[in-house]
């Protein structure tokens, strides 16, 4: 089952705890040696909230720093520095085989998404003090309150099973059940357990309640200390699922490993149709020059509609809110085609195809105010003031006041906002229009504005929990648009009908289900649904079958082992899916 030393991270973890409760009402000097852990080991600090520096900690997620998908070197580095910060006694770890992880992409306990109250930091200190005096002492008052804030935490966004009852397994895994994924399964599914006994534990729902979840503890407790039990804790449970779906997994891999002469695997990606992203070429929608003016082609809503899956009724709404709030955020889940249906709202609000008026950039971490505004650039002559994209776009925008000009970005929440906007975190509210500033690098005698006809929309990845969030003072100067997968829009099933493919059919069925799934998966969640933009732009005279095959392997499988890299089985039975679904 295991060896002497499998376990030596649990002393560890237990006076690591203890320790931590005496930083509840001193969250400042934790946060210090938080950055010195980091600095010591010269590793780079996890984005854990909207701004660097972190403003506030909560003890679960002091304790993800190290227990989710990272190295065991890194983890080792990390817990050397605990050990000497925190004065640690007990005996280093060097074995964390079947210490339950969390998902790199949903790392933290509290959410930093905006839905977030003053209060949550302070409510998981309270949880995790409850839980540590139950152990001590199992009365049923303490329990009462523990399962108080059990219900609490657990419903709290970005919560729920598996990383409330792992949580509780780090800290006192002799009296906490883990509920991860792979344990659910283990116990309910693997067939390891006893029948008998199997069917008398209560159902597990999606963010279960404190009931259930010490109902479950208590039975499964009463199990492994009969003689019917090959296990004599939870600790030994826990490490023979992990145990055991490792070597289902290792399974799982020599069986799929590819045959050299295997021709379902012989396949490239030059032999599939190349698929084009963007249905517009700009230069295309030139109709004719006359003289010195450009003329383009209308495109109307309807234009819109031929080109993008979308209810007329969403489309209104979102033109309403461009038009009244001038700066939208489009949000979903990758794949939902964001990008692609920013620059045709524009298009369609604008009336014609008119690239000039368009502007499209992606933020990233060292995108700068001088990129955006204005700033001093190296030159032959020493440093000249260069404008950046944005400022030339206003200017251009303000000569042609009776046209829209629409600013498009990418990623937007991966950039620095605050640094990146400067001053005209004001300028672009809908009111402030046409308001005149006095830029950081402009001359005395120029004054900037953002003129009235400039509609700013940007985009940003719901599944990107690890990266920076808006900035608050930011966040209300937008309106925000959700954009889910549109497998059900009446659009969407006429361009299905149309390519009378019953393998097309199949695959969006089962990646419909699969939908439904990551969905109620509480470390993941709707942000992580897959889009429908995989399967845009197939035409009925196109090698469908190989372009299918194409998305299944290299993008959806790959996809899937790193939504649920713990869990082996679920992987396997969804890979079997999508494949099936086009055989």
């Amino acid at each position: 089952m295991s060896n002497a030393n499998q376990f030596e991270w649990v002393d560890f973890y237990k006076e690591l705890a203890e320790k931590l409760l005496d930083y509840k009402d001193n969250r400042k000097e934790l946060l210090e040696n938080i950055y010195k852990i980091y600095d010591n080991t010269g590793l780079k600090l996890p984005k854990l909230g909207a701004v660097r520096p972190i403003r506030d900690i909560d003890p679960f997620t002091f304790f993800g720093l190290f227990n989710k998908g990272i190295s065991n070197a890194n983890r080792n580095k990390i817990i050397l520095e605990i050990s000497k910060l925190f004065g640690i006694t007990a005996t280093i770890p060097s074995i964390f085989d079947g210490i339950p992880l969390l998902n790199n992409q949903n790392a933290t306990f509290h959410w930093f998404g905006g839905d977030d109250s003053d209060n949550d930091i302070n409510v998981l200190w309270d949880f995790f003090e409850s839980a540590l005096l139950y152990v001590k002492n199992p009365s049923d008052n303490n329990l009462e309150i523990l399962s108080e804030y059990f219900d609490i935490v657990i419903n709290k966004k970005g919560n729920g099973n598996s990383k409330v009852t792992m949580a509780l397994f780090w800290i006192a895994p002799d009296s906490y059940l883990n509920l991860d994924s792979r344990n659910i399964w283990y116990i309910y599914d693997s067939e390891k357990l006893p029948k008998d006994f199997v069917e008398t534990l209560p159902k597990i729902e999606p963010k279960m309640s404190s009931k259930t979840y010490f109902e479950i503890t208590k039975k499964v407790k009463e199990y492994v200390n009969s003689d019917e039990s090959l296990f004599n804790d939870f600790k030994e449970l826990s490490y023979e699922a992990w145990r055991y779906s490792e070597e289902v997994n290792k399974k799982i891999r020599e069986e799929k490993k590819p045959k050299v002469n295997d021709e379902s695997n012989n396949f490239t990606y030059r032999e599939v149709e190349d698929v084009e992203k963007d249905l517009v070429s700009d230069s295309a929608y030139i109709a004719k020059v006359e003289g010195e003016e450009i003329k383009y082609l209308p495109y109307t809503s309807e234009d819109f509609f031929k080109e993008v899956y979308m209810d007329r009724k969403e489309y209104d709404i979102l033109v309403d809110l461009i038009k009244n709030k001038k700066n939208v955020i489009l949000q979903g889940a990758p794949g939902v085609g964001k990008t692609f249906i920013a620059k045709m709202l524009a298009y369609s609000i604008m009336g014609e195809i008119d690239y000039t008026r368009v502007n499209m950039i992606q933020f990233h971490q060292s995108y700068s105010y001088e990129d955006f505004i204005m700033g001093f650039r190296p030159s032959e002559n020493g440093f000249d003031l260069t404008y950046g994209v944005f400022y030339n776009f206003c200017k251009a925008a303000e000569k042609d006041e009776e046209k829209e000009y629409f600013f498009i970005i990418d990623e937007i929440n991966r950039g620095n906002i605050s640094k990146i906007f400067g001053e005209l975190f004001m300028l672009i509210e809908n009111d402030k229009r046409g308001n005149e500033v006095q830029l950081l690098y402009s001359d005395d005698n120029e004054k900037f504005s953002v003129p009235e006809n400039v509609y700013i929309i940007g985009m940003m990845n719901t599944a990107d929990r690890s990266l920076a969030m808006l900035d608050y003072a930011l966040r209300r100067r937008f309106s925000f648009y959700d954009m889910k997968p549109i497998f059900d829009t009446e659009s969407f099933r006429k361009y299905k009908e149309g390519l009378s493919s019953e393998k097309f059919d199949s695959l969006i069925n089962a990646v419909q289900n699969l939908n439904e799934v990551i969905y109620r998966d509480d470390s993941l969640g709707e942000g992580f649904c897959i889009g429908h933009s995989y399967f845009c732009n197939f035409k009925k005279d196109m090698d469908i079958d190989k372009a299918l095959n194409r998305i299944v392997e290299f993008e959806l499988i790959p996809l899937l082992k790193e939504y649920w890299f713990d869990d082996p089985v679920k992987v396997k039975n969804w890979t079997d899916n999508l494949r099936s679904a086009i055989k």
